[in-house]
């Protein structure tokens, strides 16, 4: 676990240095068996955000402070609904904070079993790079999987 952030944080910072390059998110998920939940936290490059909000016609200044505009929580809820998806599992919008350079939005599912297989579709900003790639890492107690999806194979699917 401590290698696979190490690599993360590697990638984003040299991702910041060269002008982001890479187009890349990473999210974690988070299996807590005892409470039979799946907790979600998906990291992005704020721009990114900045650029699927430009396209929509919505402002971005004020992005996540109090005066952000009204529907951008909206937009941005149907937007991670239709590019990220668990099979057979509908997850819940917890929120989300805004830095400068990073954005995390958090997500849980509750009364979540791990079945033998778990599919996930990840196709966040996909629509906006073509090179984007989305690193998902699955943590369930000692078991940790990781995958990376692309546009050319934008569903994995975890076997435990």
């Amino acid at each position: 676990m401590f290698y696979i952030k190490r690599f993360l944080i590697v990638i984003f910072s040299i991702c910041t240095i060269f002008g982001h390059q890479f187009f890349i998110s990473n999210t974690e998920l988070h299996y807590k068996e005892d409470i039979q939940k799946l907790e979600i936290t998906i990291e992005v490059f704020t721009h990114d955000i900045d650029l699927i909000l430009e396209n929509a016609n919505l402002k971005i200044i004020n992005l996540g402070t109090e005066k952000e505009e009204k529907g951008i929580d909206i937009f941005l809820v149907d937007y991670l609904s239709d590019n990220f998806i668990i099979q057979e599992y509908s997850w819940t919008y917890l929120g989300k904070e805004v830095g400068n350079n990073y954005t995390y939005f958090y997500l849980e599912i509750t009364d979540f079993s791990l079945s033998e297989k778990i599919s996930i579709l990840n196709t966040i900003f996909m629509n906006v790079h073509a090179r984007q790639r989305n690193m998902v890492n699955f943590y369930s107690g000692e078991i940790i999987q990781s995958a990376s999806m692309t546009n050319a194979d934008p569903v994995f699917s975890f076997n435990f």
